[in-house]
């Protein structure tokens, strides 16, 4: 079977030249101002924005729900009311600044996934909105979730040229899901043309290239993705299947090898293959693969649970009661009492 490895943040439309996908909504001044005007302070102007965000049309709020199959524009996120993580960072970011308060885009490295669909892997990341108050180094973070928390994190700056190549890159991602493959080449086109040094972008333009039969086009796409960003497992799995189709084994074998090096350490890659593993009853090599996510972020509460899934199929309940608690330690504190109903069950203290 032929994967593509896609990153992705994350029924699609192509911008036309010169539209801005950061564009705001010409309401959304007005918006912003009336739900942060009588608070004192950067921090409650900044959290009552979120709630704001999310409260119920009815409350005053834009009642907007999460939706991962379409990255809109901030004048589509108003209109639908539906947005993902890149979008309702792009529509924050853009309040923020009606605000004068200067917020910048930011990854989160502790939150992504990889995910298959079909024939497809994708592996996305998350964007989040970083505002800096008092002191140097005293950063908010937006992440939708919707919250505003002290950073816990680790983030990385994103540029705004990265967060538009990013958009373009999500853009070419839904129009070649929906066969439209020319469309979608323009859209991995534009995000190498507004940040050249994107290596998702040159992965995605080599994917959607092979798709039109340009393997050669591909190919030399996939070079550039790895020149970019050699850390990136998503070009080497792409350039190991286009090889192999091509019968060059030899040459497949060795980008195999390089991108298995490069995402053993992800451990959002090792949890991925131990949640496929979990799915055909592999248990041992899910519980492989679910330490090593472990041991490369210990405080990621949902690789606990993982674990803990895992604990379970193999009859070793004392285990899979410590990783519940350790699951819990490192939830966040709303996510808390869900972890204490499971364990009650699982301590006998209620009844299943």
């Amino acid at each position: 079977m032929r994967l593509r490895i896609l990153a992705f943040l994350c029924c699609a439309a192509l911008l036309t030249a010169g539209e801005d996908p950061f564009e705001a909504p010409p309401e959304l001044q007005a918006f912003a101002r009336q739900h942060t005007l009588i608070q004192m302070g950067v921090r409650a102007k900044l959290d009552y924005l979120v709630k704001a965000f999310f409260a119920p049309e009815s409350e005053g709020g834009l009642g907007i729900t999460y939706d991962n199959a379409y990255t809109r524009t901030p004048v589509e996120a108003w209109r639908d009311r539906k947005a993902n993580c890149l979008t309702l960072t792009m529509l924050y970011v853009a309040a923020c600044k009606q605000l004068d308060i200067n917020a910048r885009y930011g990854e989160s490295l502790r939150v992504s996934r990889w995910r298959r669909l079909g024939t497809t892997v994708r592996y996305e990341r998350h964007v989040v909105a970083v505002i800096q108050v008092g002191l140097v180094g005293q950063e908010l973070v937006a992440d939708f979730l919707p919250e505003v928390h002290q950073q816990s994190q680790m983030i990385a700056l994103l540029s705004p040229e990265r967060v538009r190549a990013l958009f373009h890159s999500n853009r070419a991602v839904e129009l070649l899901a929906e066969n439209r493959s020319e469309e979608a080449l323009q859209s991995a086109r534009q995000a190498i043309a507004v940040d050249p040094g994107t290596g998702v972008g040159w992965n995605i333009l080599g994917v959607v290239q092979r798709s039109l039969g340009q393997e050669a086009e591909a190919e030399h796409a996939f070079l550039q993705a790895l020149a970019k960003d050699p850390k990136d497992g998503a070009p080497y799995g792409n350039m190991e299947n286009l090889l192999r189709a091509q019968g060059r084994e030899a040459e497949a074998q060795s980008y195999r090898d390089r991108g298995m090096e490069a995402r053993k350490k992800d451990p959002f890659f090792n949890a991925f293959l131990a949640e496929e593993a979990m799915q055909v009853g592999l248990w041992d090599e899910a519980q492989k693969r679910i330490k090593q996510a472990i041991n490369l972020l210990p405080r990621e509460s949902d690789f606990y649970l993982m674990q803990a899934r895992v604990n379970l199929a193999q009859g070793q309940r004392k285990a899979a009661i410590k990783a519940l608690e350790n699951a819990r330690k490192w939830a966040l504190p709303d996510m808390q009492a869900r972890y204490d109903t499971k364990l009650a069950l699982l301590r006998g203290e209620i009844p299943a």
